[in-house]
């Protein structure tokens, strides 16, 4: 099933994704915002996770793609929690900005946070967001995240340990609009 709104499109991993996915696995910029492993990855090795992957009732990952075609990235639901009703949220994005669209990551976010809620029943999700990913700590304060925590010195990137910020958003906090209604859709300054 496919899951839409406004620019964004969510929609199964395909063999066509396999160089972006490995663009976002290799680029020190985009791992470098991320919290698991970081390792090189080849065009082989993505093929055959591609060709092994399946979504499950622990994790669930569809590839973004925007209305005016661009594949923009991917986003998960991991970890999900069938009896507390719970998983963690994630989105990686490739550094596109040529091809990019006003509201883009927000809609894709918003679009997977809406499915989590109302599709899958989930009564939280929550993110891990290291403490210098400001775009990401923006991003979910703005679609109603709340800090819940800190992991002191969780996560050693670039020479040096850094915090590690939990958040979460309980359904009855999260905010519904309408396909193409949201507030961030109409302001010019949001990118």
């Amino acid at each position: 099933m496919n899951i839409k709104f406004g620019c964004a499109m969510l929609r199964a991993i395909e063999l066509e994704d396999i160089r972006l996915l490995q663009h976002l696995m290799n680029d020190p910029g985009v791992e470098s915002m991320t919290v698991d492993m970081h390792y090189a990855v080849s065009v082989h090795q993505e093929e055959e996770w591609v060709r092994k992957f399946r979504n499950d009732d622990r994790c669930m990952r569809w590839m973004i793609t925007l209305s005016n075609g661009t594949v923009l990235g991917m986003v998960s639901l991991s970890g999900i929690d069938w009896i507390n009703r719970g998983a963690s949220i994630g989105i990686k994005t490739g550094p596109l900005e040529g091809d990019r669209m006003r509201g883009d990551v927000k809609d894709a976010f918003y679009a997977l946070c809406r499915h989590a809620f109302d599709e899958l029943n989930l009564h939280r999700i929550e993110t891990a967001t290291l403490d210098y990913n400001v775009f990401s700590l923006k991003l979910s304060r703005s679609m109603g995240f709340c800090d819940e925590g800190i992991q002191r010195k969780k996560v050693f990137r670039g020479g040096k340990w850094h915090d590690l910020v939990i958040g979460g958003l309980l359904r009855e906090e999260f905010i519904r609009y309408e396909d193409g209604c949201a507030p961030w859709q109409k302001n010019d300054n949001f990118k």
